[in-house]
């Protein structure tokens, strides 16, 4: 999606009015500190009235709190002009953007005289299969990969990542589109051409310590020139200086205005949010994709109601030749997604396994119950998605022969399924940690000298974690309890302390179970400890068995 001229030369003024302005900003307090210093400090107290006792604490405090506000401030407008938290583009966009930089400088040697040249389309990146190379229609689109290989990410009702058009790439987790600047700003706050652009991941602790020095900066310089003003007013003698007023209004606008970006900043850190998803949090209702454990670690639990809620599912890498099963549900724009009943994975797990052979092939065209449903939950309960090699080995003739080629058997083993799951109530932030602190240490960092100090960047920057992008706080293991899921907390407890917890429950547990089976009450089993909340029917309802 190309951007008309409009739109480019907003984005051109927004982003020089960015580069100005820090520039008049700091003007203003070269101004603030020739009038305090020179003028007050060194004219009025000491070379006039020789009060020395007033003078010098006056100057120790501004240049303390001068150089905590310049620090922080230089440190800000440097990462938000060379480093800004910017997305990078994709292949497409990159084409665009230097197709218009070639089309705007052909027209400007050409005359208005003709029409515009013949195009075939060829520069489009447009391949055989009628999909532009690039878009959020490509399975091949390159960046799917940084999701799919983390356990946890946002994304549509389909299962992929958030794309975005302008910058033809996917949004990573909690990246935002801005208009101003015209790019994806990752973990974007807003765009503020006081500092010089976006406030993002990178950069927003430096913007809340530059905005809190510059508010206690102000308030000094406040403070120093009402009380000087009020006694120039008082005697006689004097008038009142009016470079002292012209400073102490600045003081006064710049301060309110600082104080209140501080307040405000330093309560979405509190609540790991930023302005942007401020914005209707309280209706917002965040999808994620999480990866599906293995046999082992699901929970054989149903939700408190006797059904095992639905859910959506998704295999990574796209189209990778895994054949679906009969349960899958692939509309047009969902590949490789299906509608999946919780309910088989609270069969026995100590089942039989049957692999599917030449005869079980053979036949699959009238399949019985009860195979249809062991290959169903042999397929579901394989959560990192590989197929066994006798399946693989004897369903490659039902893929084309592009297929084939593309992936190998390795391929095929690497794929990850991932469920598709919004958060169980509305409003839920899936990045709130539940402490205020623990949210706070996110963006300002876990020490004391950190959060005073503009020095090193806030802890959300590092994104190496191969959970998810950023950390994830409870409600996010309440939603994978909810179908099921073991949690990684429950994965890292001490495992002699959790065979001490679960050696008598869970005798318990079996004798409540074989209870609930033979008198048919689906209760039993939830009131045992470890029962887990209802995933909400996010889908239609009709897509969910209601209890009888």
């Amino acid at each position: 999606m190309m951007q008309s001229k409009v739109e480019v030369n907003k984005v051109a003024i927004n982003l020089w009015t960015a580069r100005i302005i820090p520039v008049i900003l700091a003007g203003v307090v070269g101004y603030a500190t020739y009038v305090v210093v020179a003028l007050l400090c060194v004219n009025y107290l000491l070379i006039k009235h020789h009060d020395h006792a007033a003078a010098i604490p006056i100057l120790v405090i501004y240049f303390a709190l001068f150089l905590f506000m310049a620090t922080s401030f230089f440190r800000l407008v440097y990462i938000t002009v060379f480093e800004p938290p910017y997305v990078p583009l994709g292949p497409r966009a990159l084409r665009e953007r230097n197709q218009e930089r070639v089309e705007s400088k052909a027209s400007s040697d050409k005359s208005d005289i003709g029409g515009a040249e013949y195009d075939s389309g060829a520069g489009t990146g447009r391949g055989a299969s009628g999909i532009v190379a690039g878009s959020d229609n490509d399975p091949d689109s390159p960046g799917l990969e940084l999701f799919y290989t983390k356990d946890v990410f946002v994304c549509d009702m389909d299962g992929k990542p958030k794309w975005c058009t302008s910058c033809a790439n996917w949004k990573p987790d909690r990246a935002h589109h801005s208009r101003d600047c015209g790019r994806c700003i990752r973990k974007m706050d807003h765009f503020c051409p006081w500092v010089g652009g976006a406030v993002g991941e990178n950069n927003f602790k430096f913007f809340i310590q530059f905005t809190g020095y510059t508010a206690l900066y102000c308030t000094h310089v406040l403070v120093v020139m009402a009380i000087y003003v009020a006694k120039q007013k008082r005697t006689q003698d004097e008038s009142v200086n009016p470079q002292f007023a012209a400073v102490l209004g600045l003081a006064t606008f710049f301060g309110l205005f600082t104080a209140g970006m501080t307040i405000t900043s330093v309560d979405l850190a509190m609540d790991n949010y930023t302005q942007v998803e401020k914005i209707g949090a309280k209706s917002a209702v965040h999808v994620l994709a999480i990866l599906k454990p293995s046999r082992g670690n699901v929970i054989r639990d149903t939700n408190g109601s006797g059904v095992q809620p639905y859910y959506k599912e998704i295999t990574y890498p796209l189209d990778a030749g895994v054949p679906p099963n009969s349960d899958y549900y692939q509309p047009t724009d969902m590949p490789r997604t299906k509608i999946y009943s919780h309910a088989r994975q609270s069969e026995p797990i100590g089942n039989p396994v049957v692999p599917l052979g030449e005869d079980s092939i053979k036949n699959s065209g009238q399949p019985t119950q009860g195979s249809e449903s062991t290959h169903s939950h042999e397929s579901s309960l394989e959560a990192n998605g590989a197929p066994h090699p006798t399946e693989t080995v004897q369903t490659t003739d039902r893929h084309p022969p592009f297929i084939k080629e593309r992936f190998t058997q390795r391929d095929l083993q690497a794929t990850r399924t991932f469920a598709i799951l919004p958060m169980l109530e509305v409003g839920s932030n899936p990045w709130d940690l539940g402490s205020r602190l623990l949210n706070f240490k996110t963006v300002m960092g876990t020490s004391l000298l950190d959060w005073f100090l503009p020095l090193r960047r806030s802890p959300c920057c590092n994104n190496e974690d191969a959970r998810s992008e950023y950390a994830l706080g409870p409600e996010v293991d309440l939603l994978r309890s909810s179908v099921g899921f073991s949690t990684t907390r429950e994965k890292d407890r001490p495992h002699r302390r959790r065979r001490r917890k679960s050696m008598h429950p869970k005798k318990t547990s079996e004798k409540s179970i074989e209870q609930s089976a033979q008198t048919g009450d689906p209760t039993a089993i939830s009131s045992q400890p470890g029962s887990v909340i209802p995933l909400q029917n996010f889908n239609d309802a009709s897509a969910s068995p209601q209890p009888s």
